[in-house]
């Protein structure tokens, strides 16, 4: 973690030695210096380092996600993380606000916000949240409806969701997740306009795959405040509606697969809290699968934590269903002069999309904050 406080700090470090730069060139340049056009060399160069510098930022990004996102797993996270809120703050109030800079500032803003909701200041990160949002208000017209910015839309409506939910307003925060989830729809329409299933043997385009498992998130989120606020029949419809989505599309890459899993989870407690016992392991028991099958096949360290988690969460609820199940139907009576029945089978909840092995590719847009509620923590590490 310490190496990511590195980085961001350098990368505070380097806007500060560029205004020291400045201040220390001469009022006037030499005729010859001023007159010389800059080489391809020079453009070369200071591309390359716009390049490293966003490729920095968004490692650091990553790296910070990946552990406040795991707090068991590292005990030491929240002082760390304080300490990279603090720079990350630091560095976006370093920031002029002017148009060159307004995505910038955008991103960083709404960088703040989730990581604040991740530390489980809800009412601060809420207001973050508001903030991130006059932000991505204030960009440039040109880059006000680019694809970025309604990713940062959703992310904002996700995470004032998330911060709503987490309070005990999920009335208040069933808008946002609807808002989250509409935009996102949106953007996953405008590269896949038809209802027909991506073309198999080939790999699932990075835009799509990150706008479908956005889709699959907010459908999840939606339905998951639905079932908080006591309507499990919508709650249901929004799980269904997302695994629709998948057996639609069929072929899907590693993380469509991952948010696909979380959807099963989801609809499976819910069909368990209903009273459906064997409805509840058979879509246990496919993510499972689901979840074995992407961790073998993928070599992405990200996608193997993420299946293993997944897969370890799920082993003790089909352990205790199996169980409950085989008691009950040892306790059965049986009926009098009729042959023993066989235990009735354990039904699939949907038929098993195709997935397409293939590495990570890097993020399209910042990964929208998880609801910090009790009835998620457990799908989600």
């Amino acid at each position: 973690m310490g190496t990511v406080a590195l980085g961001l700090a350098s990368l505070i470090g380097l806007s500060s030695c560029d205004e020291e730069e400045k201040a220390a060139e001469p009022a006037e340049k030499p005729a010859a210096a001023v007159a010389a056009p800059e080489s391809a060399a020079a453009e070369e160069q200071t591309d390359a380092y716009a390049e490293a510098r966003e490729a920095l930022f968004r490692h650091a990004v990553y790296v910070l996600g990946q552990r406040v996102t795991s707090p068991e797993q590292f005990p030491e996270v929240n002082s760390e993380v304080k300490e990279m809120l603090a720079l990350l703050n630091d560095y976006y109030a370093a920031m002029p606000t002017t148009p060159e800079i307004a995505e910038e500032r955008a991103r960083v803003a709404l960088q703040i916000a989730q990581t604040v909701c991740d530390l489980g200041a809800y009412a601060k990160a809420y207001d973050a949240y508001e903030a991130a949002a006059k932000e991505v208000a204030a960009l440039p017209e040109a880059l006000r409806d680019a694809a970025e910015a309604k990713r940062s839309r959703s992310a904002i409506a996700n995470g004032k969701g998330a911060c709503l939910l987490a309070q005990g307003k999920a009335a208040e925060a069933l808008a946002f997740y609807q808002e989250a989830l509409d935009i996102d729809m949106g953007l996953f329409r405008e590269l896949h306009p038809e209802d027909k299933a991506i073309e198999e043997g080939g790999e699932v385009p990075a835009e799509l795959s990150a706008a479908v498992t956005s889709v699959l998130d907010s459908y999840r989120c939606l339905g998951d405040c639905q079932n908080v606020t006591g309507d499990m029949e919508k709650a249901r419809e929004s799980y269904k509606a997302g695994m629709n989505l998948v057996q639609t599309l069929r072929v899907l890459a590693p993380n469509m697969a991952i948010a696909y899993v979380k959807l099963l989870i989801a609809v499976s407690d819910l069909e368990n809290e209903l009273g459906d016992s064997r409805k509840a392991l058979a879509g246990w028991q496919q993510a499972a699968e689901l979840c074995q099958g992407l961790n073998q096949a993928n070599a992405s360290l990200k996608i193997k934590a993420d299946t293993k988690n997944l897969h370890n969460s799920l082993i003790r609820p089909i352990m205790q269903m199996r169980a409950r199940l085989a008691e009950e139907e040892k306790n059965k009576p049986a009926p009098e002069a009729a042959p023993e029945a066989a235990p009735a089978p354990v039904e699939e909840v949907a038929p098993a999309p195709v997935v397409v092995p293939e590495a990570e590719t890097k993020p399209a847009a910042p990964t929208k904050p998880a609801t910090n509620n009790n009835r998620r923590n457990r799908r989600n590490r």
